[in-house]
């Protein structure tokens, strides 16, 4: 999920990703994978990009949304008889090859 609010303020404040990656020590790329979700901001990086920007970690931080569990068990449902499929043709194969 892309952290609009901080991407927001950053370019408000007229700070680059560039910046904001040299402040944490990371690579630019790292901290631009941080801004549209790849990768997840940990605690102590939301603290130091808040105190960077001159604003409070709740004027900034978007959490990621977590997992729809419905969606996540009906494809788990799907997979086993997917998987339950291709177990009764690899049998089926070596029945026919012996």
């Amino acid at each position: 999920m892309k952290k609009e609010r901080l991407i927001a303020l950053r370019k408000s404040k007229k700070i680059s990703q560039a910046d904001i990656a040299t402040y944490l020590k990371i690579s630019q790329t790292q901290y631009q994978k941080r801004e549209i979700g790849k990768i997840k901001i940990s605690d102590s990086e939301w603290k130091r990009i808040a105190e960077l920007l001159g604003a409070t970690v709740e004027d900034i931080y978007e959490d990621t949304p977590g997992f729809d569990d419905k969606k996540v068990m009906e494809e788990i449902v799907w997979l086993k008889e997917k998987i339950e499929i291709l177990e009764k043709k690899i049998s089926f194969g070596n029945k026919t090859s012996l």
